[in-house]
């Protein structure tokens, strides 16, 4: 069976990755390459999208999004399962959103933004309670995308999943009607 067929078949709720052993093996490989070329987003594009995402899960006590490899994933991610018409539509929602941080800034060209720029363009889509404009709908789109990817990939990473999530590799018992607390010590579990 064609890898990619199967990959597609899998296909993604609204926002969500599904996590199935050929996800799985894709992040993995995407974790074990040392030097990463991309296949869906160009050389220059992502360099600024995995900023972006850096920005959205940023390095605190626990890896961030680029040292993660998380930007690989949805990558690769993206070539493997989305079908044409959405990876068209995340690219003019890419294009959108570059044009909307060019025009805000006040540059002609994405290279020249500065992490308060983008920092600031993440803020006016992401935070409750801004209103976007009608002609930035498609900038918006691609940020809130963007975030759902990067907190998808994020939850599904091995590192993530066995050292900061509850993480039982042999579940035992089952165990209904028990607090959180009680259970995990608050963390959620591991998928």
């Amino acid at each position: 069976m064609d890898r990619r067929k199967a990959l597609r078949s899998i296909g993604t709720g609204i926002g969500a990755i599904a996590v199935t052993p050929a996800v799985v093996s894709l992040f993995q490989s995407c974790q074990s390459v040392a030097t990463y070329t991309p296949v869906f987003i160009s050389e220059n594009d992502f360099k600024i999208v995995s900023n972006l995402m850096e920005m959205i899960i940023p390095k605190t006590d626990i890896p961030g999004a680029i040292e993660l490899k998380l930007p690989e994933f949805v990558d690769a991610y993206i070539d493997a399962v989305w079908d044409e018409k959405r990876k068209t539509d995340f690219k003019e929602a890419w294009t959108a959103f570059i044009s909307s941080s060019n025009k805000a800034a006040g540059k002609e060209n994405a290279g020249d933004l500065s992490t308060a720029d983008w920092d600031a363009q993440l803020a006016k889509y992401l935070k409750p309670g801004n209103d976007v404009p009608a002609d930035e709908i498609l900038a918006s789109q691609f940020v809130n995308q963007l975030r759902s990817l990067t907190v998808n990939a994020f939850k599904t990473n091995e590192f993530i999943g066995e050292e900061v999530l509850a993480y039982a590799p042999i579940p035992g018992e089952q165990k209904g009607c028990v607090d959180l607390m009680e259970a995990t010590g608050g963390k959620a579990w591991s998928l």
